[in-house]
Order: C-alpha cells, then sequence, then structure tokens
C-alpha cells in the first residue's frame, strides 16, 4: 500500500524549507522556555539530550533537502519524532497551560500533506491519542472544552488541508493529462506538417516528371518512403475499360510488371471511379467485392487519381491491421492522388505535344524532322555494334499527272492509302516517315541489303495490286519506284545513304518505273 504522496510529479509548492524553518522556531522556542522563563523547564541531562536529538533531526532533514538521502524519510521522521517528544514539551511546559500542542498542528498539516490520506488519517489518529493520554492526568470537566476544541481544530486543519491537496493534485492531474495530450497533439500536428510538407514536395517534383512511367515510379516512392505504406498499388483502366495493376508494393520490392485485376474486384474499383470519392474498407473479412495484394490484408484504402473531371486511374494502400487507417491517412493519400492525375495528365498532354512535332498532319506517320534524327540514332548504333542497317525511299510514279487529273484532295487520299500498304509491309521496330511530297522514306535497323530489297519488293506488290477507291465510284491504281541502300556496303555517313538511295530511286525511276533498284 502506498504510503507517500507522488512528490516529484506535481506543481504543488515545495514546503521543504518552510518546514525547516518552523522546527528552528520551534526548537528556539524550547532554548528560550529552558533558559529565559522564570522557571527552568528541564532538568538539564533530559534538555541536553531533547536539543541534541532536535538538532541532529535538523541537520539530518537540511541534508535530505539537499539529496543526500531520501526526503521522504526525512518526513517520516519528523513526524515520529513530534509524536514521541511534543508530549514530552507539553507535560514539561504546564500540560493544559503549554503552548506546544501548536506543534501538533504543523505536524498533521505536514502528514496531511505527504502522506497519502488513510496514512495520514492514522498519523492523526495517532496524534490525538497521544495528546489525550497527555493530558489525561488533568482532564476535568472544565477543561474538557478546551481539549475537544483544540482536538477538533487539529482535525479540521488536517481534513481542509487533506482536501485541498487532493483537490489541488486531482486539479493537477487532469492539467498534467490536458498537458500530455495537447504535447501529443502538437508532436501530430508537427508531423502531419512535415509530411505534408514533404508531400507538397515531392507533387512538386511528380508536376516536373513529363513520362507516365517516371509518374509511376515517383508514385510508388511516396506512397512507400513518404507515407509509409507497406502494401500500395498503383491502378490503370485500359482502353477496354479493364482494370489492371500497373505498379505494386508489397512488403520492400515495387513490381512494375504489369497483373490483371480479379473480376469480383472490378465493380468496387468502378465505382469509385464513377464516383470519384475515397473509400476506406475498415475490415476486409467481411468482404467479397475486394482481393486484396496481401493475402494478410485486413483494411484498405482506395483513391481515384482525378484531374479536371477525368478520373486516370486509383491508388490503393492495405494493412494488416483491421481499421487500420484514419481520415488523416485518406486525406494524405488524396493528396498525392489529385497530383499524380495532374502529373499523368500532363505527361500524356507532353506526348502529345511531342507527337505533333514528329508526326506528318495527312498521313500519321513520322515526318522528315523524326526521320533525321532516328537516322543518326541508328547509324551510330550499327557503327558501335557492327550492326547492318538499310534504308528504302518510296516514291509515287506519275502523281504530277495523278494530281493534275483527279486534284489535290485525290492525292492526299492516295498518299493516307500509300502509306497505310507500307505500314502493313513493315516491322514494328523499323521507321516509316514521310520525306516530302509523294516521297517516303524507311529505316530498316539490324537489316542487311538482301533482306530490305525483299521487303521492297513486298511493298511495290502491294501497291501495285492495290485498287484505291477516290468516291464517285471513281477507283484509281499506281504504282511506286523504290530505291535501296545499306551500311556498311554504301558508305558510313547518313548522309552517304540517303543519297545512295535517293540515287537507287531514280535510277528505278530512268529504268521504267515500278521497280526496286540498288546502287
Amino acid at each position: 500500500m502506498k504510503l507517500f504522496l507522488d512528490r516529484n510529479k506535481t506543481f504543488l509548492p515545495r514546503v521543504d524549507v518552510i518546514y525547516l524553518m518552523t522546527r528552528v522556531m520551534i526548537l528556539l522556542s524550547i532554548l528560550w522556555f529552558a533558559f529565559a522563563s522564570e522557571h527552568s523547564i528541564f532538568e538539564p541531562p533530559l534538555f541536553y539530550a531533547i536539543a541534541g536529538i532536535y538538532t541532529l533531526h535538523l541537520v539530518l532533514f537540511w541534508a535530505a533537502t539537499h539529496g543526500r538521502f531520501d526526503l521522504k524519510l526525512a518526513y517520516l521522521s519528523a513526524i515520529i519524532y513530534d509524536i514521541i517528544l511534543v508530549p514530552l514539551f507539553i507535560t514539561c511546559t504546564g500540560l493544559m497551560q503549554s503552548p506546544f500542542y501548536l506543534a501538533f498542528f504543523l505536524t498533521v498539516s505536514v502528514a496531511a500533506y505527504v502522506l497519502t490520506f488513510w496514512f495520514a488519517t492514522g498519523a492523526t489518529i495517532i496524534i490525538t491519542s497521544a495528546y489525550l493520554a497527555t493530558l489525561y492526568p488533568v482532564l476535568s470537566v472544565d477543561s474538557l472544552f478546551d481539549v475537544s476544541m483544540r482536538i477538533s481544530s487539529m482535525w479540521v486543519c488536517f481534513l481542509v488541508i487533506s482536501y485541498v491537496s487532493d483537490y489541488l493534485r486531482r486539479s493537477e492531474r487532469r492539467l498534467l493529462k490536458l498537458f500530455d495530450t495537447l504535447n501529443m497533439r502538437t508532436s501530430e500536428l508537427e508531423k502531419s506538417q512535415a509530411q505534408l510538407e514533404m508531400i507538397y514536395e515531392n507533387t512538386r517534383i511528380l508536376a516536373s516528371i513529363l513520362e507516365p512511367d517516371g509518374v509511376v515510379k515517383e508514385i510508388m516512392r511516396i506512397m512507400g518512403n513518404t507515407l509509409q505504406f507497406r502494401h500500395c498499388a498503383v491502378i490503370f483502366r485500359n482502353r477496354t475499360s479493364d482494370f489492371y495493376y500497373r505498379a505494386r508494393l508489397t512488403g520492400r520490392h515495387v513490381n512494375y510488371h504489369l497483373k490483371a485485376i480479379g473480376t469480383e474486384t472490378k465493380d468496387l474499383i468502378r465505382r469509385v471511379c464513377d464516383s470519384d470519392e475515397p473509400i476506406r474498407l475498415k475490415d476486409l473479412t467481411v468482404r467479397d467485392d475486394y482481393t486484396p495484394l496481401n493475402g494478410k490484408a485486413r483494411s484498405a484504402i482506395i483513391v481515384p487519381m482525378t484531374a479536371h473531371g477525368t478520373t486516370h486511374g486509383l491508388l490503393t494502400a492495405e494493412s494488416q491491421g483491421k481499421d487500420f487507417f484514419t481520415d488523416r491517412d485518406v486525406q494524405m493519400l488524396t493528396i498525392v492522388a489529385r497530383s499524380a492525375g495532374l502529373a499523368l495528365e500532363n505527361a500524356a498532354l507532353h506526348i502529345r505535344t511531342e507527337e505533333l512535332t514528329i508526326i506528318d498532319d495527312l498521313t500519321g506517320i513520322y515526318n522528315y524532322r523524326y526521320f533525321v534524327q532516328k537516322l543518326q540514332e541508328e547509324k551510330k548504333r550499327a557503327i558501335r555494334y557492327n550492326l547492318p542497317l538499310s534504308i528504302i525511299m518510296v516514291d509515287i510514279d506519275w502523281f504530277k499527272k495523278l494530281n493534275d487529273s483527279y486534284g489535290h484532295e485525290v492525292g492526299n487520299i492516295v498518299l493516307k492509302k500509300l502509306a497505310s500498304i507500307i505500314n502493313h509491309c513493315i516491322r514494328d521496330v523499323d521507321i516509316f516517315a514521310r520525306y516530302g511530297g509523294e516521297e517516303f522514306v524507311i529505316i530498316l535497323p539490324q537489316t542487311p541489303q538482301t533482306e530490305a530489297t525483299g521487303i521492297s519488293e513486298r511493298i511495290r506488290e502491294q501497291v501495285e495490286s492495290m485498287i484505291i477507291d477516290i468516291g464517285n465510284t471513281s477507283k484509281v491504281k499506281i504504282t511506286v519506284s523504290v530505291g535501296i541502300s545499306s551500311f556498311p556496303e554504301n558508305g558510313k555517313s547518313a548522309e552517304d545513304l540517303v543519297s545512295v538511295a535517293d540515287q537507287a530511286l531514280y535510277r528505278a525511276k530512268g529504268s521504267g518505273k515500278n521497280l526496286v533498284c540498288v546502287v
């Protein structure tokens, strides 16, 4: 059972020095009664013993106030000392007429202040009993009133100090609890502010990325490192409105391989996309419309990535704890999702803008500017790795005559149809561009001259057999002349390759057209 009140964690005033001063004043009072009164109240041996013990007690108490030993024991020894010696002072100074009974008020006050209530009550009972036992020889009906008033005053003093002390301590505990809560909220606020600043800094970086893959990688870094989600993912929707994982973090590893989302989860994700509102799944064990990334997940949040009214995908996070995510987690992830939506939109816009600078408006294939750039790159790669490289130049035969006969609108239809035919005759790795007017050029990486000749013949044959509908039930047929140049047979520079292919093309035209020629 606890004896002392906890005095180390309190805002209440320390009374050590005040109590020590009152003890010194009592010692001075004893000395005054011993030497300055009309009659000596103590026998010399007894006086010296009491004064010596009292002085030793004061020295020890002073040492306790300076941390030499436990101050609680000093207070307890003072209470015990008073219970033993104050009755002796009262006996030696006139019993009922002795003023030293007032020392009991100090003892009761200290007991109420430093001891727990029931121990302080016990100490007060002992003090009352000791005082009554001291006065017992002189008790009478006439003195009973005075004695009862003194004892009642001691108990009132004890109860008042106990009540005030307990009230102050309870108020203090509430105040300390409030301070602890305030400190915790302040710490959370500082943490939130720091996290927000970090998120906004990361989203600023996110906005500067102009490649969709780079945006996805930065989103995963923010969710994993900044928001500290151990299981999270980025979800996209394809052209057929099916959803798939674009990237997912499970533990420590990020997986960027595409993964289709199960049919049981699609309806829930589609509802989140349509509502454009985040959703918090508090207990996955009672849901059958969500398949978690982590088999041990018990809660999740799904937040749409929306920008300018368009949902570009979703962000998800999972936890193994039930109802783990708070409103603050949803808010933080929503901030990231909104920034991610804008970043994806900016990246897509950047790609479209770049495409406008490298795509021919009429035919939809690459333009001359892009052809020059890619030819330099492929030429360097061919030289570095000693790989073959070929160029095919295609020109429409009698195109000026066709324009003069049918008009430029028909000429544009023919150009677009020819671009479509050539696209079907070449590989995905080949680079097809409009060289200018009715001329087209194809870069064939890692392709020797013999294979280039085969591809050229296939193009020529397909074009020759093509019938083009030009409207008004009219149809036309065209042919093409084709020139080929290859590395390393026809030079090492890009200019040499283009020049040789051009020469081969004009040889084909000069040899009767509808031919494939190699210089």
